[in-house]
């Protein structure tokens, strides 16, 4: 899991590395469509059929366009900051998500298990 998260850490510090020899917007669309590639072979191999006709067309069509947005964002916001900045604000938009999603959905409500993994997380962040 350490090993996951670093990469996925260090992806957005390898985009602003390369920057100057390929557009981070490139680079996003390559890596989105090598993944795209590869999920098609794995549903292929696992003889799974991508089915349209069951009402999650439109839906699957708007969070596709939302990821492209984020994506787009990412791309243009590491050429006007840093890789860094990038991670943190990328990472910690889930977090912030999550504690604010019970002010719009009462039914929401977090349980005491993940609040407490959080704010235990949230206190060893001083030690770094």
């Amino acid at each position: 899991m350490l090993f996951l998260c670093a990469l996925w850490g260090l992806q957005q510090v390898v985009l602003k590395a390369t920057a100057a020899d390929i557009a981070p917007i490139m680079q996003i669309a390559l890596r989105c469509g090598a993944a795209a590639v590869l999920l098609s072979l794995w549903m292929w191999w696992r003889k799974e059929r991508m089915r349209v006709d069951d009402g999650t067309l439109r839906p699957g069509l708007l969070v596709a366009s939302l990821f492209a947005v984020e994506f787009l964002l990412l791309g243009e916001g590491l050429r006007h900051t840093s890789a860094a900045h990038a991670v943190v604000f990328l990472y910690t938009a889930p977090i912030f998500v999550a504690l604010g999603l019970h002010l719009k959905l009462p039914s929401e409500r977090p349980s005491s298990g993940p609040v407490w993994c959080f704010s235990r997380c949230w206190s060893r962040l001083p030690a770094f």
